[in-house]
């Protein structure tokens, strides 16, 4: 894809909103090989970097584009300066500082941190991948990371169904998705403090709501 991107001149952008976290992961960080080669990258740390809710990153290997992207100049604007100044440089001139939610948890945890985390993360799911293979449910997609889509028994109501009673308990929260053209219940294990209790209590949730 980015040989095809470079033989074209056309800009190469990859979406790791999500699994881009990986990358704090040394074991991890080869399932993302050649993200590096991307004209610019997405990730939000608001989802497996664990910060709240607005906080996300873009990355680029053109920084001087960028500027010249959203370099914008008025009147009433006290700087003119043309490098990284803030009043030049972005479409919220009046904005709250949503990156500094992120500098304090790379502050508090560090990469190791976000590491463990990443990883924790994987092995949870994993361990729900088996609890719920033992229990002849089938895993639609072949991912390390730490999202599991799954497909109920033969002989089950419909996912979307079981989505619904499983929210309506109050106990877990899955989603349904569509994957590879079937509807899949689409389970995303990251939060830090998910414990095997909670997971064992999210398969039983599945296991009802199924019949």
């Amino acid at each position: 894809m980015w040989r095809d991107c470079a033989g074209q001149r056309t800009w190469y952008h990859v979406d790791a909103a999500w699994g881009g976290a990986a990358l704090a992961s040394e074991r991890l960080r080869e399932l993302l090989g050649g993200i590096e080669l991307a004209d610019s990258i997405t990730i939000d740390a608001h989802k497996w970097f664990a910060t709240t809710m607005g906080c996300g990153m873009f990355l680029t290997r053109h920084p001087k584009l960028l500027s010249e992207t959203f370099r914008t100049t008025t009147s009433f604007m006290p700087s003119e300066l043309t490098g990284l100044d803030p009043y030049l440089n972005s479409v919220q001139w009046s904005r709250r500082f949503m990156g500094l939610r992120l500098f304090l948890a790379l502050g508090a945890a560090g990469w190791s941190g976000y590491a463990a985390h990443v990883e924790r993360a994987t092995a949870v799911t994993g361990y729900i991948r088996r609890r719920l293979l033992e229990r002849g449910w089938t895993v639609a997609n072949d991912s390390p990371l730490a999202v599991l889509c799954v497909l109920p028994p033969p002989g089950s109501v419909a996912v979307r169904e079981i989505v619904q009673r499983v929210l309506a308990t109050g106990q877990a929260w899955v989603a349904p998705a569509a994957f590879e053209g079937r509807d899949v219940v689409r389970i995303c294990a990251t939060h830090g403090e998910t414990s095997r209790q909670d997971t064992d209590v999210l398969v039983n949730a599945l296991q009802q709501a199924a019949r």
